[in-house]
Formats: structure tokens, C-alpha cells, sequence
């Protein structure tokens, strides 16, 4: 049997990472499944588990998108009780988005649809592909 030429090594690339992204947004959408939230929403959550607390301003980054556009998701999770603003002391104009215990809550609850093993195998085939591709870029 030959070896694949590289455009077969890209088409096969592109192939599974489509996959993936289409993998990965069933998995968000069944996390979000019969919740109030919706997937940037339960992304937007996610952040705020692993980052602490992040202002607008970086939120609207990882989005990609307007600050306006993540004060309107803030002002809707903020009503259903999930994250809250804080004030820093030494400057009042600036503000941090943080998960409220709830929001903290919600987040394990939603993870808790998934069985554990395939929580943990998923997790373990993340990190690695999350190493090789540090290693190329």
C-alpha cells in the first residue's frame, strides 16, 4: 500500500476536524439540552469556571464579538441568577463578570447528563491533541 500524498494528509485533516467541530457542537447541545441556556451562553459559563473572573472586554475576544453583544448575554445570565458583576476597588469604572455559587452549580449540573467514563475518555483524548498541536504551533 503508498503512502498518502500530502493532499490526501490535508483532506483527511480538514475531513476529521469538520467532524469534530460537528462532534463538538452536538456535545454542546446536548449539555444545553431542556436548559435555559443557550450554547454561547453554557460556553460564555465555562470561561468564567476556568478563568475566575473576566471583563467584557476579554469575553468579547474569545467570542469574537462586540462588547454591546456580551453585555446582553451578561444582563440574561445575570437575571437567571448565574454570574454577577463586581466592581474592582481600585477602579470603580472597571468590571469583572464572575460565576454566582448558582452559576457554579449549574455547571457541574450540566456536565452530569454525560457518564463519567465518557467524561473522563474525552477529556484524556483532549489533552492529547491538545499536546500535539502545542507541539506544531
Amino acid at each position: 500500500m503508498s503512502k498518502p500524498s500530502q493532499t490526501q494528509e490535508i483532506e483527511v485533516i480538514m475531513k476529521e476536524m469538520l467532524e469534530i467541530q460537528q462532534k463538538s457542537k452536538a456535545f454542546t447541545n446536548l449539555l444545553t439540552e431542556n436548559e435555559l441556556l443557550h450554547e454561547n451562553q453554557l460556553v460564555l459559563l465555562l470561561q468564567l469556571k476556568i478563568n475566575g473572573m473576566m471583563k467584557i472586554t476579554e469575553i468579547a475576544e474569545v467570542f469574537s464579538v462586540t462588547p454591546g453583544a456580551i453585555t446582553s448575554m451578561v444582563d440574561k445570565l445575570e437575571k437567571l441568577s448565574l454570574i454577577q458583576r463586581v466592581r474592582e476597588l481600585e477602579d470603580r469604572r472597571v468590571v469583572n463578570i464572575m460565576l454566582t455559587h448558582d452559576g457554579e452549580v449549574k455547571v457541574q449540573e450540566v456536565f452530569l447528563k454525560v457518564p463519567r467514563d465518557k467524561l473522563t475518555s474525552i477529556a484524556k483524548v483532549l489533552k492529547e491533541v491538545n499536546t500535539l498541536m502545542s507541539t506544531i504551533f
